[in-house]
């Protein structure tokens, strides 16, 4: 799993299971339905908007990740269907398929931007209060004359009440989000908070995302929120690796076998152990 700066995990599952990434890299046969695993390990709400091969997934729409909670993403959302769609698959990009729809740039990658919640201002009053004395002169004077009086306030806050200024109100408050069915919820895509950190990958052109089977997923709306400047994570599904087609998804608790010995190791060895040989064939 890919653990960002700012708690957030994201990662791709194939049939239930997490897949072991080599980098940023995936591994998985063509023709894997999977899903895209996201954990917020923040105290805040995060907003997350997820693109396949440079299409937004989920239509304009930002999904909502509540503090120390996940959601697992595992369909398109069209025409603001928020009740069906068709799942992510992963499929070899034929000739006859690039002849047809062509080549993107970033067929394979799987980009995941989020925001997370700004805290929200405490606002501190500090009262004035005013405390009246009546003094008197003590100097003696003559019996004709009164003894004057007078009054004196005393200020706590010279400058009036102690307030935290407000934030000012982000391009996306006040507009809709929607949750789903894992405790995630989806807001409309907002036109700021485009910068990120970008990460250097290497481009997948062996495979693309199609739409899969009926998923009945579901969403709904709720409320926008304020958050700070996006983030990124990119993953890349592959399904040759060496040269050779992946036969099977490659996830966290498959064991490594060394290709010059023959010895297996858990997925978390980098080197073989008997002869050193590396146990992740790029």
């Amino acid at each position: 799993m890919v653990y960002s700066p700012n708690k957030v995990v994201a990662c791709v599952k194939v049939d239930g299971k997490i897949l072991r990434e080599d980098g940023n890299a995936v591994t998985l046969p063509f023709g894997s339905e999977y899903s895209v695993f996201i954990k917020n390990l923040n105290p805040r709400r995060i907003k997350v908007k997820v693109t396949v091969d440079g299409t937004d997934a989920t239509e304009g729409a930002w999904l909502v990740v509540e503090p120390n909670s996940d959601f697992e993403l595992e369909r398109f959302i069209r025409a603001g269907n928020m009740d069906r769609g068709n799942r992510f698959k992963f499929i070899e990009r034929t000739g006859e398929i690039e002849e047809h729809r062509g080549i993107k740039a970033d067929d394979g990658l799987i980009r995941i931007e989020y925001q997370v919640e700004k805290e929200k201002p405490v606002t501190i009053d500090v009262e004035e209060h005013h405390h009246h004395y009546d003094h008197y002169d003590p100097w003696p004077r003559p019996p004709y004359r009164p003894r004057p009086m007078w009054e004196r306030s005393a200020t706590y806050a010279s400058n009036g009440p102690l307030r935290s200024r407000s934030l000012r109100p982000s391009a996306t408050s006040g507009k809709k989000s929607a949750v789903g069915n894992r405790k995630a919820v989806v807001q409309p895509m907002s036109a700021t908070n485009d910068s990120y950190e970008s990460l250097d990958v290497s481009f997948n052109e062996q495979g693309i995302t199609v739409p899969g089977s009926e998923s009945t997923q579901q969403f709904r709306w709720t409320a926008g929120f304020e958050t700070g400047a996006s983030e990124v994570i990119v993953l890349q599904l592959r399904g040759v690796v060496a040269g050779k087609e992946v036969i099977k998804a490659v996830t966290v608790e498959t064991k490594l076998t060394c290709s010059s010995c023959g010895k297996t190791h858990p997925s978390t060895e980098k080197f073989c152990g008997k002869c050193g040989t590396a146990l992740q064939i790029i």
